[in-house]
């Protein structure tokens, strides 16, 4: 049996120019409005260096199907589209990635011991 494993929804795309204050007064109107849901939380990272105006938003969940729950809970949800579209991303750069802990044979060994 595979245990559950927590997993990383990293989403990163780009914020219009000039339109950063819009983004972050809107991001925090949207993690209002998730916790107020008990969805889960997201923390907001903003490039230091690389692609400019670029940010990245972290979700975790204790496995990919609480993931997957959540995903298609908002998706049929008008009024999630109107809160989390008010966020100002530029078109069509926003991308999804979800990560889990790799496991490492030593890891494995720790275990059975």
């Amino acid at each position: 049996m595979v245990p559950c494993m927590a997993v990383e929804v990293h989403v990163i795309g780009r914020v219009q120019l000039g339109r950063f204050a819009v983004f972050l007064e809107s991001a925090a109107h949207w993690q209002a409005f998730r916790a107020a849901r008990r969805e889960a939380a997201c923390r907001i990272l903003h490039a230091l260096s690389g692609e400019m105006n670029a940010v990245r938003l972290v979700f975790t969940y204790p496995d990919l199907n609480a993931y997957e729950h959540e995903e298609t809970h908002d998706a049929a949800d008008p009024e999630y589209a109107r809160v989390a579209s008010a966020m100002p991303f530029a078109e069509g750069t926003v991308s999804y990635e979800v990560y889990r802990e790799a496991e490492t044979p030593q890891a494995h060994k720790s275990e059975s011991a």
